[in-house]
């Protein structure tokens, strides 16, 4: 339990902690991401859905949204969004499991064919496995978990990046999870594996970060959505952030480069203009980023 206390007791104050919306991440116009394409998984509802409508308000001019279910009502409600906001938009959907490798590599030929390249890759399609202790698991329920969480945002990062890397500005988003910060007796599946994310959003800096891609792992905060709502319910009270909060820090970290952040974890909990009067220490002294304590 102590690693959960030291999260919440200075993660979570790292910056003045937010739950909604706010003016610094919330006030941009209709021409703050002009031109730019964007693909965002999971986004038939919840989070996916809300960040693809705050793009279209952004004016994001190339949106693909990709998810496994129906995305009909996702479209409908970003061609709102846009129109709503004066947007000229080319909207792409994509029916898409990330977890197999074919379709990842089919829905990068759609983009390559629709936008001809891609400039933001935000992995937001999840899995929460139900929580059990490791022993009382089933293995196939707990994979489940690696499949979507790791294997499918690996496979969408493969398949996109030749895309990404045709940018003059590509960037990354790894939706990961305060999860990856704590120990929840039952939760090995999930927390564990957005712990890996963080990692692996590490490497695509190491890899890439001198080839021009930002790669930022993104805790989007305690928002309702579906997949949160499998929780047990005593944790049910840690869900009290917005969703408008999500998608807002969303093109906040992404209208424009955020070098300074690449290779770290964020948390959209975090007041963002308060975060960035910190760049220097935290490049400086390479903070936001697991590493193992030794006094």
């Amino acid at each position: 339990m102590g690693s959960n206390v030291h999260w919440f007791t200075q993660g979570t104050a790292f910056v003045t902690p937010v739950h909604d919306t706010y003016p610094f991440i919330s006030s941009y116009s209709h021409e703050t991401l002009a031109g730019i394409s964007a693909l965002i998984t999971g986004s038939s509802r919840g989070i996916g859905l809300q960040t693809a409508v705050h793009f279209a308000k952004a004016g994001c001019s190339k949106i693909a949204i990709a998810a496994r279910s129906s995305l009909s009502d996702a479209r409908l409600a970003v061609e709102k969004a846009a129109a709503e906001y004066g947007t000229t938009i080319n909207i792409l959907t994509l029916d898409l499991d990330v977890s197999s490798t074919e379709q990842t590599d089919a829905a990068a030929a759609e983009v390559k064919r629709a936008f001809g390249h891609l400039d933001i890759l935000i992995n937001n399609a999840g899995h929460l496995s139900e929580f059990q202790s490791i022993g009382e698991s089933d293995p196939y329920a707990w994979w489940k978990s690696w499949e979507t969480n790791i294997h499918g945002t690996y496979l969408c990062i493969r398949s996109f990046l030749p895309l990404l890397l045709d940018s003059a500005r590509p960037t990354v988003i790894n939706v990961s999870s305060a999860g990856a910060q704590v120990i929840n007796p039952g939760a090995s599946a999930y927390q564990g594996s957005k712990f890996a994310l963080c990692r692996l959003t590490e490497f695509l800096d190491a890899e890439y970060g001198k080839r021009g891609l930002v790669a930022i792992a993104l805790n989007p905060g305690g928002v309702v959505t579906s997949l949160a709502l499998g929780m047990p319910e005593h944790m049910m009270t840690l869900l009290k952030d917005t969703v408008e909060l999500s998608a807002d820090t969303m093109v906040w970290l992404c209208m424009e480069r955020r070098e300074w952040l690449s290779g770290r974890f964020v948390t959209a909990t975090w007041n963002m203009e308060e975060l960035a009067k910190r760049r220097e220490e935290i490049v400086g002294k390479d903070l936001l980023k697991f590493r193992m304590a030794f006094e």
